[in-house]
């Protein structure tokens, strides 16, 4: 490149100089703090940043227009000269949008190059991200943690969101980092989500999302509403998270499913009982009759307290035991009431693995599902059976690239379905992170 092809940052560096300085003098620090990473950002010549810059920018010239009517009608109730300001505001609003169309042209797409291939999911990834905080900013704000410390702190916990969202995409889009990077992502989560239970209770309750404790067992987000009678805030986030990433929520976004499936990883795969999916089953009746016993008898809340750290806390130990020396996921494919009903919401979900290309039956897709989803009996139909969680581990470690995530099975969306999803997964993932919460 060119001295002059170095110079193509620069106007959308200045742009969004401008805009920071205005939302400076507006007082509004957190959004010039955005505009002054956004700037520094356009200097690097990752290939996500072109999109940003390419929706982000038409944005701020509409504000700077939004503020030149704003500031025109005050003058002018004010009998104020008002012409030589209309004229520098929408010289700037002019100049931003120049910026935008600059990125256009071919030597603008050619400076920001890198890492091409995953710049659609890193910015869907994002788009995600905002798209589910953003909305809890504007009606209750409180709900994002540095809200609770910081004025205006909810945008740049949103803002750093975001910007995770983009690097979990880039990880988990290449088939050669992804399955490490969905482990270190999943652990990240939980540790994350229990660290800050723990800050809650012997630090300061601020952590805690009410104040008050909720026991962290993924079985009481459906046996909760039903003793409660009411609070079905988090079952219906799950719900919805499901209906979007399928039963992926029990191998990337469950604070508790990680530990098992890590567990799991220390010993050669082998098959689990065929009893086990059953007492799945079982668990799933007996917890939501459970939730319904105590709240007809008027039972107690350390009563229903204890039949929650019976179903989680206790039983997960044990569970883990048996993972480790067995090689599969014992508590997830056995005990967790609410991963049952993950994998039935799965089935509504349009995502699925299959088979598009020619196998060459080595066999590693077997080996490395901890689901027992991949079988050479499923592995001839060409699908996983309904116990796969898309952990997407088979479709990376295929040599032939045989196996891929598809929109309801059709081969020929292979070539963007696993683009979306990537862009989907790792969007809930940073919203979640950052919004972990008791």
């Amino acid at each position: 490149m060119g001295g002059a092809s170095r110079l193509i940052p620069l106007p959308s560096f200045l742009a969004f100089a401008l805009a920071g300085a205005h939302f400076w003098r507006a007082g509004w620090p957190s959004l010039t703090a955005a505009c002054g990473l956004v700037a520094l950002l356009t200097l690097t010549r990752l290939a996500w940043v072109r999109h940003l810059l390419l929706l982000a920018l038409p944005l701020l010239a509409a504000r700077w227009i939004w503020t030149t009517a704003q500031f025109v009608q005050i003058r002018q109730l004010m009998e104020q000269p008002w012409q030589r300001l209309a004229v520098i505001l929408l010289s700037v609003a002019l100049f931003t949008a120049l910026a935008a169309l600059l990125l256009l042209r071919q030597r603008a797409q050619q400076w920001y190059c890198r890492n091409e291939e995953a710049a659609r999911a890193q910015m869907g990834a994002m788009i995600v991200c905002l798209a589910l905080l953003l909305p809890v900013w504007f009606m209750k704000p409180q709900l994002l943690l540095l809200e609770r410390f910081l004025p205006q702190g909810g945008l740049i916990q949103i803002l750093l969101a975001a910007l995770w969202a983009v690097l979990a995409a880039g990880w988990l889009g290449d088939r050669h980092t992804a399955p490490r990077a969905r482990m270190r992502l999943w652990r990240l989560f939980s540790l994350v989500f229990f660290g800050q239970l723990v800050l809650g209770l012997v630090v300061e309750s601020r952590f805690l999302l009410t104040g008050s404790l909720h026991l962290p067992v993924p079985g009481i987000i459906a046996a909760g509403p039903i003793y409660r009678g009411g609070g079905w805030f988090m079952l219906g986030l799950f719900g919805l998270s499901t209906l979007l990433v399928g039963a992926a929520w029990c191998s990337q976004l469950c604070y508790f499913g990680v530990w098992d499936a890590t567990a799991a990883q220390k010993s050669k795969n082998s098959p689990p009982p065929a009893w086990l999916p059953r007492l799945r089953l079982i668990m799933l009746a007996l917890t939501l009759i459970t939730a319904l016993t105590l709240r007809l008898t008027g039972a107690s809340t350390v009563a229903a307290l204890s039949c929650g750290l019976l179903l989680g806390l206790l039983l997960l130990p044990c569970a883990l035991l048996i993972s480790r020396a067995r090689g599969y996921a014992s508590y997830c494919q056995g005990i967790c009431p609410l991963g049952l009903l993950g994998q039935w919401l799965g089935r509504i979900s349009p995502w699925r693995i299959r088979r598009v290309g020619p196998c060459s039956g080595c066999h590693a897709c077997i080996r490395v599902c901890r689901q027992n989803a991949m079988t050479e009996k499923t592995l001839e139909s060409g699908a996983p059976s309904a116990d796969c969680h898309l952990c997407r581990d088979c479709t990376h470690v295929c040599p032939k690239q045989a196996l891929a995530v598809t929109w309801f099975g059709r081969s020929a969306s292979a070539n963007w379905a696993g683009t979306v999803f990537v862009a989907l997964l790792a969007g809930l993932h940073a919203a979640f992170l950052f919004m972990a919460r008791i």
